[in-house]
């Protein structure tokens, strides 16, 4: 592990650029045409790795996903046009499945007709899987449940597969809410719901309206209306805001939510009572100290006993990957289980991802970079070395998540 808080510096191993839509070459085709992409987000990459995998690159306001070897080389891409009406449309969350030694892809696809109740960051849409060779082989929704109607859209931030047919969505819906000690008389909220399928059924859910002690957690570091449970200043708040999760070992589902600076537990096992443990936040349980805390995070891995998330940071405007080494046994940060890495000046806003490659290799994606336009970069700890950089040419067709697969 890199020495904790000990600046980056931005070196890169060789001074290589490359424009990224001439090195487009063929694995299964370039994109699902076999053409050259023209039309692709275009950036340049600065360095390289002699990594074997591929990088996985999703915009948020484009319908555009890249997979970049480990020189920066594009090697399979999809693209679709805008509306002609001008609405910003994108492919979300782009990544790799291997599910009993077969290998799938998959990304969410924003519906046009989706309603995003008001919410920037909700693209409501379906989860695209691909087989080995990208081609389409099935498109998944909401299953009928006591809370949606089969066929409702899904939220693009994260979605888990377990095999082809068992997998666990998420969703933002609206709804008026009576159980706020705060306002008895009702409000107008946007929650998170979550959704396990296995088969074609629903066998477990989760919503976060079931838990009112959740109403006080909910800060304003990255929205500054996620509190406004009077309805004053937006029709309904989006209070919670979900945006990421991963199954730890025995089960648990782990959750991040942006707008309670909270990574929660949940217990898959019961429909009651499901609310496990709270990392980070106002009803932290975990003894994290203000400065171990995260603010308005994305994106949590879970290795081995070791959480880490990618922490915008918004209330200081220094963004950070946080690792929490964690003594379950006890329910406590382990000792000397907090290290934190950050660039002096970077800042990324919203989206973004961190990840372990190995051993001190990490991979970023900066998501909302509000400093450069830098999409992804991949740092070597050991040697406090940037390895590769993605920039992208216009920056506010910023990447949703950069995320790296084997």
């Amino acid at each position: 592990m890199a020495v904790p808080n000990k600046n980056w510096k931005i070196v890169a191993t060789a001074a290589v650029f490359v424009t990224a839509l001439a090195a487009i070459v063929s694995l299964a085709g370039c994109g699902d045409d076999g053409s050259q992409r023209d039309e692709l987000p275009k950036f340049t990459i600065d360095g390289q790795t002699d990594l074997k995998g591929n990088f996985f690159i999703s915009f948020v306001y484009s319908k555009n996903i890249i997979m970049l070897d480990g020189k920066g080389n594009v090697v399979w891409s999809k693209h679709e046009d805008a509306p002609s009406d001008g609405t910003k449309l994108g492919y979300w969350d782009f990544k790799k499945h291997i599910i009993d030694g077969k290998v799938y892809y998959s990304y969410h696809d924003q519906n046009p007709d989706g309603d995003n109740l008001g919410i920037e960051g909700f693209a409501p849409g379906e989860r695209v899987i691909l087989d080995s060779r990208f081609n389409e082989i099935k498109r998944i929704t909401f299953e009928q449940s006591d809370t949606v109607e089969k066929g409702h859209f899904l939220d693009g931030h994260d979605f888990l597969l377990i095999d082809l047919d068992h997998y666990i969505m998420s969703g933002y819906l609206k709804t008026m809410v009576y159980n706020n000690p705060d306002y008895p008389d009702g409000s107008n909220v946007v929650y998170s719901y979550l959704q396990e399928v296995q088969n074609g059924q629903v066998v477990w859910d989760w919503k976060s309206i079931d838990y009112p002690e959740l109403y006080s957690l909910t800060v304003t570091d990255a929205t500054p209306t996620a509190n406004d449970f009077a309805n004053k200043n937006v029709d309904a708040p989006d209070y919670v805001h979900f945006n990421a999760m991963r199954l730890k070992d025995d089960g648990t589902l782990v959750c991040s939510f942006r707008h309670l600076n909270t990574i929660l537990g949940l217990d898959r096992s019961t429909q009651t009572n499901q609310i496990l443990w709270k990392l980070s936040g106002k009803a932290d349980e975990f003894g994290l100290t203000d400065e171990q805390k995260t603010s308005s995070q994305h994106y949590v891995t879970i290795d081995g006993d070791t959480i880490r998330a990618f922490d915008n940071h918004n209330i200081t405007q220094g963004t950070r990957i946080v690792s929490y080494k964690i003594d379950w046994d006890n329910m406590r940060l382990a000792d000397n289980g907090f290290d934190s890495y950050r660039i002096d000046g970077k800042f990324s806003s919203a989206c973004g991802a961190q990840q372990r490659i190995q051993d001190k290799i990490f991979m970023i994606g900066w998501g909302k970079s509000e400093n450069d336009a830098v999409g992804m970069s991949v740092y070597d700890f050991a040697t406090d070395t940037e390895l590769i950089r993605m920039t992208l040419e216009n920056p506010q067709n910023f990447t949703y998540r950069s995320v790296y697969f084997d």
